[in-house]
């Protein structure tokens, strides 16, 4: 017996798959534009490690290295000497493009890295700030992680909240909000031209995003997003 699948069914079907497939990476790769910041980051971080703390504070914003800033570098140098590093990884990845009060243009750029040791993982995160073509760090961070990253951020509904469940709810009710509309507009009698328009605002459009953070229940709020 064969089976004939209708093209429109099977382009649907398609979309769909595509559409519930997405997911966070665990591990991210840094596009070519961006791996000078990223270069500079890891470099900043090996310093630190390395106890080449004069060499780091000088890799430091100006405006925000004081003598808290340098005892933070030391303490945390201490903390990371001799530790013998296995491996590492890029888990979070950004940046934007701003201007200040004075119209000067500079870019930022959100980095953070499990760093594996022997005995520890540890958890660092950099702002590496751009401006007239130099680098810098105006955020540093490390924590010390209780065990892998990849373990810890496991999917689980273990000690969750009322506050998760709603936000779990209405992420699998928007996405098929979405879809149905998008199949009511592509079977409506409007124009191609407008089908193409309105079907651009149903995907990309989103007001406002709520965001939640699955691990520690920290929400997030943008009251106007476009998104891809």
């Amino acid at each position: 017996m064969k089976f004939k699948m209708d093209k429109k069914l099977f382009y649907l079907l398609l979309f769909v798959g595509l559409f519930f497939s997405c997911s966070s990476p665990t591990e991210f790769t840094i596009p070519e534009s961006s791996k000078p910041a990223d270069n500079f980051s890891r470099t900043f971080i090996n310093k630190v490690i390395n106890g080449q703390l004069e060499s780091s504070y000088s890799d430091i914003d100006p405006e925000i290295f004081n003598q808290q800033a340098k005892e933070f570098i030391i303490n945390a140098h201490k903390n990371l000497s001799g530790g013998k590093l296995k491996t590492f990884r890029v888990v979070e990845y950004n940046w934007k493009t701003m201007f200040s009060t004075n119209s000067e243009k500079f870019s930022e750029y959100n980095l953070s890295y499990e760093y594996e040791f022997e005995n520890k993982n540890i958890l660092f995160r950099t702002t590496i700030r751009e401006k007239n073509n130099k680098f810098s760090i105006v955020m540093f961070n490390g924590e010390i992680l209780p065990g892998k990253l990849s373990e810890l951020t496991k999917f689980t509904f273990e000690n969750k909240t009322f506050v998760h469940f709603i936000f779990l709810i209405f992420a699998i009710l928007v996405p098929i909000f979405i879809l149905i509309t998008l199949v009511f507009m592509l079977k409506s009698r409007i124009t191609t031209k407008q089908k193409v328009i309105w079907s651009l605002i149903i995907l990309l459009a989103c007001f406002p995003k709520f965001a939640i953070d699955w691990n520690n229940g920290q929400t997030d709020f943008n009251l106007l997003n476009f998104s891809l």
